[in-house]
């Protein structure tokens, strides 16, 4: 993420927090330009592709696969290329692994497809098909065309860590297994990692085990209210420059699954919450009342209220509504990084303040407090 203030004080200039959209198919309906990265990109691939031969297991050949492409997707970031654009990238990778295995199919090529097949983008999806169907041979595996048919059951499960800020969503597919969606929640959602696991209780141990003691007491619960999910559906998925690799590794995995979960959800009459933005929606008075209360009762003293409301409405805007009232490291971080640009000492001040009045409205186990208040007295 790349927070940047909106600027309710004459303060530093700023461009504005970006407005993302849920992404659209990776095929352009009119012609566009190519970014040089590309060629560079799918050599990689195709340079890799001998590793698929290795792989024993649909599962273990769509990971080797996003495995692939990340490797591809982190590169172009080193490197600070421009038009980092994905999607595209994934469009014309598939349009050149086609070609090729059309002219030339090898065994390599044909678990690519599968595997490219299994976390494609409808706007892709039937190029891979037909040309799987063009080049099919009884000397090519047969157990890689599993992966043309995952499905979301639609179960699904959701969990919070101890912050509340950092969401897991694990949703069941005719892997068999599920797929662990990590939302991180606190700016801007961002896919943090995503994995496939053999079944509910893999997946939230490794969750567990992945965020140690900042998991928490949290549990598993079966997801009845959609809004729930809200975090995921308005999922970031516009490049910033600092995603990690594991997200790289599950951008267009991940993405296909939501689109599957989406689809299974809706045909259990469970529609998910259309995918928003929450600008300008916030009322700062939500937080400023309890604040100063809590301000007067701690210091003696009343605190600037204009200060106090540019500080709420800096925290509240863009943020998931039921998270506004959560604080962790990351979202110190976020916002450091946001009113750090107003060279206001006051404002910093506030900020440390802030942070501890959430903590302790939040009951924050001792250890987890601690780190938040490192954080916010940077």
């Amino acid at each position: 993420m790349s927070p940047v203030s909106r600027g309710r004080k004459p303060k530093k200039a700023k461009k504005n927090k970006k407005q993302a959209t849920k992404s659209k198919s990776p095929l352009a309906a009119e012609p566009v330009s190519i970014p040089d990265w590309f060629d560079e990109g799918i050599e990689n691939v195709l340079g890799g592709v001998g590793g698929l031969l290795s792989c024993e297991t649909a599962r273990d050949l769509e990971q080797a696969t996003c495995e692939l492409l990340g490797a591809a997707l982190k590169r172009a970031i080193d490197d600070g290329n421009d038009g980092l654009d994905f999607d595209l990238f994934f469009a014309a990778l598939v349009v050149e692994v086609a070609a090729q295995a059309e002219t030339e199919p090898t065994e390599a090529l044909w678990r690519l497809l599968h595997g490219l097949l299994a976390i494609a983008a409808p706007g892709v999806v039937a190029t891979l098909r037909s040309t799987i169907a063009s080049i099919e041979s009884a000397s090519l595996s047969e157990w890689p065309r599993s992966l043309a048919s995952i499905e979301a059951t639609g179960d699904v499960w959701e969990m919070r860590d101890g912050y509340g800020i950092r969401l897991a969503v694990i949703a069941a597919y005719t892997y068999p297994g599920v797929y662990l969606f990590d939302v991180d929640m606190s700016g801007l959602c961002v896919l943090a990692d995503g994995h496939v696991y053999d079944d509910l209780e893999q997946a939230v141990e490794a969750w567990r085990r992945k965020l140690g003691d900042e998991a928490g007491d949290a549990e598993p619960r079966a997801v009845t209210d959609t809004e729930r999910l809200t975090g995921l559906v308005s999922c970031d998925f516009q490049v910033i420059g600092d995603e990690s690799r594991d997200a790289l590794n599950n951008w267009h995995r991940a993405q296909r699954r939501f689109e599957d979960l989406e689809a299974a959800l809706k045909k259990r009459n469970m529609p998910l919450p259309p995918h928003r933005l929450f600008f300008g929606d916030a009322d700062p008075a939500e937080m400023t009342r309890p604040f100063t209360e809590w301000h007067i009762e701690r210091y003696g003293t009343e605190p600037d209220p204009e200060d106090v409301e540019d500080l709420a409405g800096e925290w509240m805007d863009g943020l998931v509504p039921d998270t506004r009232f959560d604080v962790s490291p990351g979202r110190i971080d976020y916002y450091l990084d946001v009113i750090g640009d107003w060279r206001d000492p006051a404002a910093l001040v506030l900020l440390r303040k802030w942070a501890r009045w959430l903590g302790e409205r939040a009951d924050l186990p001792s250890p987890l407090m601690e780190r938040v208040a490192a954080k916010a007295t940077k």
